[in-house]
């Protein structure tokens, strides 16, 4: 069978035309050369250059495998330029989960910004999906990260957690509220207040922090309606159904009917995270990680 070593000599000797130069650019002897091309000739069956002392010539049948040769070198650099960029996570697929809060606050767009940057020819799949959802997903491998909020119940001792973003807690209010024309609110002024929550328990993700934010200034909030989504809760607010305590990064979402104020009485921050499996081997994961650092 012909090796790739046979092709480059056919190559070699097809563009010099010399057997010392041919030997030179391959760096063997001129008797290995030869003792290489003749157990080419051997293989194919057929006398592939017409050597003389005086010159070397394609043979008609070494005139027709030149093309061929030349594009199994270049299939070869190739797959040889693909092999190394996927040893060094250039080449590949990285799955990416995401809570819908991370399009708003610019974590999102920061992260995949830096590593397209770095890995554009890497395909990237993107599933927005719930906290409580992508930790399961990630834990089973069917995620290779996961952009979610943290604390969360109970996380797999086989999951890495990275605190990526801080976010301040603000009040969404409705636009004809009595307070909507205040520059700044007190969490604890607001304790007769409907509010709508998300649906997640007190011991996981926003919720956490809206909890923790509640207990720090003494109030237990009035939770009427629960939404999956800080977009959904939004238009609850909107609609005038009771105030939110939302992310700061959720002021961005111009709803007319919605004002956002800071809170000036709390200190609790909600926390992004990126979640990925300690163990999982993957040069485009390690790539991945290395654009967030």
């Amino acid at each position: 069978m012909l090796t790739i070593r046979h092709y480059e000599l056919l190559v070699a000797l097809a563009d010099e035309l010399h057997f010392g130069r041919a030997s030179a650019r391959l760096a063997v002897s001129q008797p290995q050369l030869t003792q290489q091309l003749k157990q080419m000739e051997e293989i194919v069956g057929t006398l592939l250059f017409d050597r003389t002392r005086r010159k070397v010539e394609l043979t008609p049948a070494g005139k027709l495998i030149l093309p061929e040769a030349r594009a199994v070198l270049r299939h070869a650099r190739r797959a040889e330029d693909v092999a190394l960029r996927a040893g060094r996570g250039m080449l590949g697929e990285l799955s990416v989960g995401y809570i819908g809060a991370v399009a708003f606050n610019g974590v999102l767009t920061r992260v995949l910004s830096n590593f397209r940057a770095r890995a554009g020819r890497i395909d990237l799949k993107l599933v927005m999906m719930d906290l409580d959802q992508q930790f399961p997903e990630v834990t089973a491998g069917n995620l290779d990260v996961g952009l979610v909020r943290l604390p969360f119940p109970d996380i797999s001792p086989e999951l890495t957690a990275r605190v990526l973003h801080y976010e301040n807690l603000w009040i969404a209010l409705p636009a004809g509220h009595r307070l909507a024309k205040a520059p700044a609110l007190r969490l604890a002024d607001l304790g007769g207040e409907d509010f709508i929550a998300t649906h997640l328990p007190p011991n996981t993700g926003f919720s956490a922090a809206v909890h923790s934010a509640s207990a720090e200034v003494g109030i237990t909030p009035n939770v009427v309606y629960r939404a999956p989504q800080l977009s959904s809760i939004a238009s609850l607010v909107e609609a005038g159904l009771g105030v939110a305590v939302v992310p700061e990064a959720l002021s961005r979402m111009n709803l007319p009917g919605v004002v956002y104020r800071p809170l000036s009485d709390v200190t609790t921050r909600a926390e992004i995270a990126l979640i990925y499996r300690t163990d999982r081997e993957s040069p485009v994961l390690d790539l991945f990680l290395s654009c967030i650092e």
